[in-house]
Parts: structure tokens; sequence; C-alpha cells
């Protein structure tokens, strides 16, 4: 899943809208983190609901999404 947007964002939690990079399917996650672990590891092996392929079976490229906090930073 590609992330398209990211917003709403309070401390560490935000929501983030995501695009299925092989059928196009968009979904809202209301309880993303917005760390390296959940931008370098777990949005990438999120599986679509509809094809269920993800940005890792699918061998894409992973977009580097930038923290609003450094990882050192208690919010």
């Amino acid at each position: 899943m590609k992330v398209i947007k990211k917003y709403n964002q309070n401390r560490r939690d935000c929501w983030v809208d995501l695009e299925c990079e092989k059928c196009g399917a968009k979904r809202t996650l209301t309880s993303a983190y917005d760390d390296r672990n959940y931008w370098d590891n777990v949005i990438p092996n999120l599986k679509c609901e509809k094809c269920g392929e993800s940005s890792k079976t699918l061998g894409v490229d992973i977009e580097f999404i930038n923290t609003k906090y450094a990882p050192w930073q208690t919010v």
C-alpha cells in the first residue's frame, strides 16, 4: 500500500490515506503511528483488502515517509 496523505496528527498518532499499487483500492487508517518502524516495516507489509497484495509481495520500491518528530524526542 502506498501512502497518499498523512494528516490529523496528534503527537505520534495520525491518520493515513493509502492506495494499493496493484488494483488501486483506497483505504484510510485512523490508527497510524508516526515512527520509522511503522513507515519502514508495517505499511510495506500491509495487505490490500481487495486483492491481498502488499508492497513487499509486489516488489515495489518503498517510499520514504518523514516523521514529524526525531526518534529521540518525547512528545
